[in-house]
């Protein structure tokens, strides 16, 4: 059975989430009739500070997925080595 750390960065990724999620709901509220569309009015009416803080989540949201994929990465590596282990043939007593 794989072995799973709770990483920090994981609070992050939620935190982010929902952060990203509650941000384009407003938006969906808000420009639910505009031709543009909600996510385009949004983000052409919204003031710097908000989209900024937007896009510092979802590079945050971004960065923490590339973590799991390296944490993902070493997990096989080391069932790929575990197993290169058990079959090496100079272990065979003969």
């Amino acid at each position: 059975m794989a072995k799973i750390e709770i990483e920090n960065f994981f609070y992050d990724l939620l935190h982010c989430k929902n952060k990203i999620i509650s941000t384009f709901d407003k938006w969906d509220t808000k420009y639910e009739e505009d031709e543009r569309g909600s996510l385009v009015a949004g983000i052409r009416d919204c003031k710097d500070a908000e989209l900024i803080t937007l896009l510092v989540n979802i590079q945050k949201m971004a960065s923490g997925y590339e973590q799991i994929k390296d944490l993902m990465d070493q997990a096989e590596q080391a069932q790929v080595d575990e197993a290169m282990v058990e079959d090496d043939p100079d272990d065979e007593d003969f």
